[in-house]
């Protein structure tokens, strides 16, 4: 999945979760939340150095990608897990948001057909719910989507 479509994906995530009837977001999903959606949103790609943050933090990307390589341990369930367990019990919403952002990220990325490795470093096979292709049609259809859900959900019609 592209960045943008990465993020837009994940803040409609935690618009949406802000207005059920649990709300995860007490507070709506105000600018602490939505700078750690956006930044967690983009944090597991850290291990690619192609990648819009990768390109940003060059020699770090580079050495993650070195030790555990694209969609390793960053996309793992060793990551996942705690981001989840995390997310429902931080209070902090900066950090709250972050995690979130990085589950998201696994999540979508479970649902291409490249998938993610639930259970690295115990098993490096990936494990994929083949919903989509990255940069595919159906991925632009999706960030059309979820961009025009976060736009209608604040400035409705």
């Amino acid at each position: 999945m592209r960045y943008y479509t990465h993020a837009t994906t994940a803040v409609a995530g935690a618009v949406f979760l802000s207005a059920s009837p649990i709300p995860l977001f007490e507070a709506g999903v105000g600018a602490a939340s939505l700078g750690g959606v956006l930044l967690g949103s983009l944090l597991p790609d850290i291990d690619e150095t192609g990648s819009w943050l990768g390109r940003r933090t060059k020699p770090l990307a580079v050495f993650i990608k070195a030790l555990f390589g694209h969609r390793g341990l960053t996309h793992s369930g060793i990551v996942l897990a705690p981001a989840i367990y995390g997310f429902l019990q931080v209070e902090q919403m900066f950090i709250s948001g972050l995690l979130f952002g990085i589950a998201a990220h696994i999540l979508a990325d479970l649902l291409s057909y490249g998938g993610v490795p639930l259970f690295y470093p115990f098993n490096k096979k990936r494990t994929s719910i083949p919903v989509y292709k990255t940069g595919s049609l159906l991925e632009k259809i999706i960030f059309l989507g979820s961009s025009a859900y976060i736009l209608l959900t604040y400035f409705p019609i």
